[in-house]
């Protein structure tokens, strides 16, 4: 891609010798035990991140409609089963375009303010869909119900601003490559206990509270406003190699940054990284500069 086919170019060697040395730097530490975690201040930042978008990802609301929308509908006096399909199918449809459409964005806006965007949009329109629904327990009108179903519209696409693609992807960038299995393991743990939780708890407080559960919700998205505004970092136009300062300083960084920034140079035309030193020699050697670096 960058030198249309010639595996002789010089870039081309260059990143590849980059991606080659920060695996093996990386690897000799792989052998590492579930405590490293939280062995280190940067560790257990990325622990809350992992733990949080786990639960967040499913315990913002959503489980609520993705699972019971039937009953979410009763609670505002729609009980045919054709009209339940019709709005279920349009919900789908709005879904798949906005979790779609915010993909291009990403790298654009950022995962920072994609996040921050998705919890306060979640709270608002969660506080919107809350305040009909008790309008109608009160005294059933069409204007609440018809409120109820736009906000809950409204709802899943804020909610796909943030937890819909980047909930894997974002937790993936975050971690380095010797603790990201176990990562990734953990971030997975969690979104399967609140599934647990949203397959046999929410329906019996939907029963049992009606409304009143929502509530519950718009304390929690609150909750999780505050967790992504202080621990979520922003990674936009980051190498992976970098990241890692973010969590634990300059001084962490494993490979990579000499040799990316001897890329650049070569993509620009701007010649050797160090005077004096010649191309082939940079090009040859990039590990031992990145190792140097480090």
């Amino acid at each position: 891609m960058h030198a249309q086919g010639d595996l002789d170019d010089e870039l081309v060697n260059v990143e590849f010798h980059e991606i080659q040395q920060t695996i093996s730097l990386e690897q000799e530490y792989e052998k590492n035990s579930w405590g490293e975690l939280w062995s280190t201040p940067g560790n257990r930042h990325r622990l809350i991140i992992l733990v949080s978008i786990g639960f967040f990802s499913q315990w913002s609301g959503n489980g609520i409609v993705s699972y019971y929308l039937p009953i979410v509908l009763a609670l505002i006096g729609i009980k045919d089963n054709n009209t339940q399909l019709q709005i279920n199918g349009y919900l789908s449809i709005v879904q798949l375009v906005s979790a779609v459409c915010v993909c291009f964005f990403v790298d654009k806006v950022g995962r920072r303010p994609l996040f921050v965007t998705s919890c306060i949009g979640m709270l608002l329109t969660f506080v919107s869909t809350t305040i009909p629904l008790a309008r109608y327990a009160e005294s059933p009108n069409s204007a609440a119900a018809n409120a109820v179903i736009v906000f809950i519209f409204l709802y899943y696409i804020f909610y796909n601003m943030g937890f819909c693609g980047l909930l894997v992807s974002y937790s993936t960038e975050i971690l380095p490559y010797r603790i990201r299995a176990k990562g990734l393991t953990v971030m997975f743990f969690c979104v399967d206990l609140s599934l647990w939780f949203n397959q046999y708890v929410n329906p019996i407080a939907l029963a049992d509270i009606g409304w009143k559960y929502y509530l519950v919700y718009v304390v929690w998205i609150a909750f999780e406003l505050l967790v992504v505004w202080k621990y979520y970092i922003e990674t936009k136009n980051t190498p992976l190699e970098e990241i890692v300062r973010f969590f634990d300083g300059d001084a962490a960084i494993v490979g990579g940054h000499a040799a990316t920034a001897k890329a650049r140079h070569l993509a620009g035309g701007l010649g050797d990284e160090e005077p004096g030193t010649p191309p082939e020699k940079n090009a040859a050697d990039p590990a031992g500069a990145a190792a140097k670096e480090a």
